[in-house]
């Protein structure tokens, strides 16, 4: 093992070489020397050798040893890279590639994927609250379901222009909602300071509620939302609610276009197909891609639909997530109605809030 010597910022002023970097103690070190000096890593190791649990801490500090040392050679010093932002772009399209093999490398790809994201969410946003992981799993996923329709399943000669731009619209709508959505949160600090003191924002209508990974104040807070990588309340709900909707809508889209494509259509009611023989599929490497890649999206498209009625019903409640959460669950089979809801000012005026919210934003940027 290659031992590199420690050198302090202010003791040396020499240049770094393309495998050097200061670290998170403002240490000379090497990538190399990747896994000397951890103490994180030893005491790990220890825990489980000695059958003892690995501590939060323990945990934590592993996490930021390991993104701090994770780089890659550049010129003027070594690039810290975020590791856990790397992984979905080689997980997502590895997962989506096996499962194009067969029907029980496809059921085993997708319960494989669920598993991990499963454990995996629940161990970073303990030990890396303010990781990019689950991100740029969206945007990896929008990336390549749409670079799969466009080259893969639009040359089938299957789909029509009109097919084509109206997903596209579908999905430029959602870009669009989550643009504004991240804007939105990005202006909470300056627009809550004026906002109280313009006393539009009262501490008997709104609740500003610290978030710690945004670290802003966000009114009404409903939940931070990992996907979208920012907070969900009343200034970007309404946002939040219209992206979701093109979200679904260009999910059901293109897989029922993709679908139809591959498989064998039957006609449902005059210009509407359904896929009806989907056996040949993976017969090839591009149908068994397109095929496994709309199944992907049903899903994602089934679970952003229950989200979406879930923040259609807190909305009309006059509730956040969190609020939600804390129902027993005999108010929850009554779908709210029977909570003690103090915040809720009745089902138009809940709405007009966020509606009047999106209105205020609008004016603010005509005015930008």
């Amino acid at each position: 093992m290659i031992l590199i010597n420690s050198v302090r910022m202010d003791d040396d002023s020499a240049s770094l070489c393309c495998c050097e970097y200061y670290d998170i103690n403002y240490e000379r070190n090497h990538i190399l020397a990747c896994c000397c000096n951890c103490e994180d890593l030893d005491e790990a190791f220890e825990s489980l050798i000695t059958r003892q649990g690995v501590t939060e801490k323990n945990k934590k500090g592993l996490m930021m040893t390991m993104k701090d040392r994770f780089r890659i050679p550049w010129k003027g010093g070594a690039k810290q890279v975020a590791f856990d932002a790397i992984l979905p772009i080689f997980i997502l399209p590895t997962t989506l590639i096996l499962a194009s093999i067969s029907l029980w490398w496809t059921i085993f790809a997708f319960t494989s994927v669920i598993i991990f994201l499963i454990l995996i969410s629940s161990f970073l946003i303990r030990t890396l609250p303010h990781t990019k992981f689950f991100f740029v799993w969206s945007l990896t996923s929008l990336i390549i379901l749409y670079v799969i329709f466009e080259f893969i399943v639009i040359p089938f000669l299957e789909i029509l222009l009109e097919e084509n731009i109206a997903l596209s619209i579908l999905i430029f709508g959602f870009l669009i909602c989550g643009f504004i959505m991240k804007k939105r949160t990005k202006q909470l600090p300056r627009l809550g300071e004026n906002e109280l003191e313009k006393g539009l924002i009262s501490k008997s209508y709104y609740r500003l509620v610290n978030c710690s990974i945004c670290q802003v104040r966000v009114p009404d807070k409903d939940h931070h939302c990992v996907w979208f990588d920012c907070c969900v309340g009343k200034h970007n709900q309404c946002a939040f609610i219209l992206s979701l909707f093109f979200a679904i809508g260009a999910l059901l889209y293109s897989s029922n276009l993709t679908l139809t494509s591959v498989c064998h259509p039957f006609i449902l009611y005059k210009t509407i197909l359904l896929p009806d023989d989907c056996s040949e599929v993976y017969k090839l490497f591009e149908l068994g891609l397109s095929f496994v890649s709309a199944i992907y999206s049903l899903v994602v498209a089934c679970l952003l639909f229950i989200l979406f009625l879930q923040q259609l019903l807190l909305v009309s409640l006059g509730i956040t997530l969190k609020d939600w959460v804390r129902l027993p669950l005999r108010v929850k089979l009554c779908l709210g109605l029977t909570a003690n809801r103090p915040n809720s000012k009745g089902f138009i005026k809940n709405w007009k809030a966020v509606l009047c919210w999106n209105r205020y934003f609008s004016s603010s940027f005509s005015q930008m």
